[in-house]
């Protein structure tokens, strides 16, 4: 989580900030990025509740194509700038469509706006293989915390020398700050769901 945001960046500007550092990274292609943003806000939003103007691909090769086009103008639109306003109902699509790196420096972002962390629900991801994901990232997060100080304490003292490694160091110990939440959710989750069950120990009456 890097707290250093930008002075007076709106949220939406927050957004568009990771979606340009994307591009800029070669980990996103707005084409492709239009699609799956499009796809994602039809699936989750309900007909009556739309309010942006993105088009169904319909059941032909001809309108399949003109509302690919049209997505895709629209939401460039707003990645270039054209269009200043950024419609709040189109976030949740836009953000869980970005790259995974992205993503997540986006989230912790957003967060970071009202001083909070962002922890997954626990419960979306359960599987076995889920479950021991968040060991092996916070373990990763660790490492690369450790490397992101070294050159900061490298000479024994923290003062202005160190500020270009500040920002990269902030920016990592907000991911292992997440990561660390992530897996004490997890185990946190566990503990309540074990004293919520019935035991199957009756108590004797003296």
């Amino acid at each position: 989580m890097n707290n250093l945001l930008p002075p007076g960046e709106t949220r939406s500007a927050t957004v568009l900030r990771h979606t340009r550092q994307a591009i800029d990274g070669k980990a996103l292609s707005v084409l492709p990025f239009s699609k799956a943003v499009a796809a994602r806000y039809l699936a989750d939003v309900p007909y009556s509740a739309r309010a942006i103007d993105l088009r169904e691909l319909g059941d032909s090769a001809e309108t399949m194509q003109a509302a690919e086009r049209h997505n895709w103008q629209r939401i460039n639109r707003l990645i270039k700038g054209d269009v200043k306003t950024f419609p709040a109902d189109l976030e949740d699509a836009w953000v869980a469509c970005l790259p995974d790196e992205h993503r997540e420096r986006c989230e912790q972002d957003l967060a970071a706006r009202r001083g909070l962390v962002p922890v997954r629900d626990p419960r979306a991801a359960d599987s076995p293989a889920e479950q021991t994901a968040d060991l092996a990232l916070l373990l990763r997060e660790v490492g690369e915390s450790a490397a992101a100080l070294a050159p900061i304490f490298a000479d024994g003292r923290v003062d202005r020398a160190d500020l270009p490694h500040i920002g990269p160091a902030l920016q990592q110990l907000g991911e292992l700050l997440a990561a660390g939440l992530q897996l004490h959710g997890r185990l946190t989750s566990v503990v309540i769901e074990a004293q919520a069950e019935p035991s199957n120990v009756t108590k004797l009456r003296a």
